[in-house]
């Protein structure tokens, strides 16, 4: 693997999974260390609720 995926798989595996990222859906390579830093979110990273993100409102279970 290279430098660069590397890199993104430690994140994933440090706390990038934690923060709902995915191999799917990382932040842009020269967003990681802000993100890493800062603990932000997937959905916040998108400019999104954590409920816009997901669709469905874990207390009720109902998809928007």
């Amino acid at each position: 693997m290279s430098k660069v995926g590397d890199y993104g798989q430690q994140f994933l595996d440090e706390i990038g999974y934690d923060l709902g990222y995915s191999t799917n859906e990382m932040p842009h390579i020269r967003d990681i260390d802000i993100v890493w830093a800062n603990r932000v979110h997937v959905w916040e990273y998108k400019g999104m609720t954590e409920f816009e993100y997901y669709g469905v409102d874990k207390n009720e279970g109902k998809t928007i």
